[in-house]
């Protein structure tokens, strides 16, 4: 049988693949890597702030405070870090049952301390999200045992006591309070609205006014700040109407009329009557006796 022979055919293609392929290399534009700028900052993606605060809770309703938790330093001891450690896990009352075990006596040092104190705010911060201020306040108040001056600590245990208007929360732990954590607007808040509920509205305008100048830091309260404005703001129109006095205006009784006050003119006649009735029931007296003057004599021409 006969067979065509198609090498030439084969190579004639190939060198036109060839071509097409060296053509379309030859015509793209080199590709040249630009050098990253030595003059940008290295960043630690792991590296975190110290300040403020790290917020846990979502956006609050308005008149709820907000919740902070006190960042870690490093460990004291390995009891400490396991503690942190199951509170990382969310293990909240393993945690719990740990740091009752600690002895207050133990924990000598102000290091020591003020790791305790900030697993017991932490903790507090973890149970008032899963149970309330009920459960909250009193790891919060183990955590200011720990540390008494530690700003966030008093202010979350301010807010537990606000919330639950809890007796604690009195004059002198406000004032406290303040002297603490000045820069934050909600210890002015809750002072004022102490000093109002006492009657006493001109103390607690100083305390609204320097709430109103550190609202910025958290706007949440402007709702309850504008309320206890409000309160303040009515107190001076409530005097103004007290000491406006009154005019008291008789109605008029219906089917009955007033006296009449109107003189009746008598008659000559009738009068001289009355006086005769008059002398009659007077007792005869020379002291009662009318003095009357002489008249004068007319003189008269002879």
């Amino acid at each position: 049988m006969y067979r065509r022979d198609i090498s030439s055919t084969l190579r004639i293609l190939a060198v036109l693949l060839g071509a097409f392929v060296v053509y379309h290399v030859w015509t793209q534009p080199p590709v040249t890597s630009v050098p990253a700028p030595a003059s940008l900052p290295t960043t630690n993606i792991d590296a975190t702030t110290n300040f403020p605060p790290v917020l846990v809770e979502p956006t609050p309703p308005l008149d709820v405070p907000r919740t902070r938790l006190i960042e870690f330093g490093e460990a004291p001891s390995a009891a400490h870090q396991q503690i942190r450690d199951d509170l990382d896990r969310g293990e909240y009352k393993l945690a719990e049952s740990a740091l009752r075990s600690l002895s207050e006596t133990s924990q000598t040092s102000a290091r020591d301390k003020a790791y305790v104190a900030a697993l017991w705010n932490n903790l507090g911060v973890q149970q008032e999200k899963l149970g309330g201020i009920d459960v909250s306040v009193k790891a919060f108040k183990r955590a200011v045992a720990f540390a008494p001056r530690n700003a966030t600590a008093l202010l979350n245990l301010t807010q537990a006591y606000w919330g639950l208007r809890h007796r604690a929360l009195t004059q002198q732990f406000l004032e406290t309070v303040i002297e603490i954590a000045p820069d934050d607007p909600f210890p002015h808040l809750a002072l004022a609205e102490l000093l109002i509920d006492k009657g006493r509205k001109s103390e607690a305008a100083p305390h609204l006014k320097r709430a109103k100048t550190r609202i910025h830091r958290d706007p949440h309260l402007t709702t309850l700040l504008e309320k206890l404005e409000g309160k303040t703001a009515q107190a001076p129109a409530a005097k103004r109407m007290a000491s406006k006095p009154k005019s008291v205006k008789q109605a008029p009784v219906p089917g009955h009329t007033l006296p009449q006050t109107d003189t009746v003119d008598l008659t000559p006649k009738e009068t001289i009557e009355a006086a005769a009735a008059a002398e009659a029931t007077t007792p005869a007296s020379p002291a009662n006796d009318p003095v009357h003057a002489a008249p004068t004599p007319v003189e008269t021409t002879p």
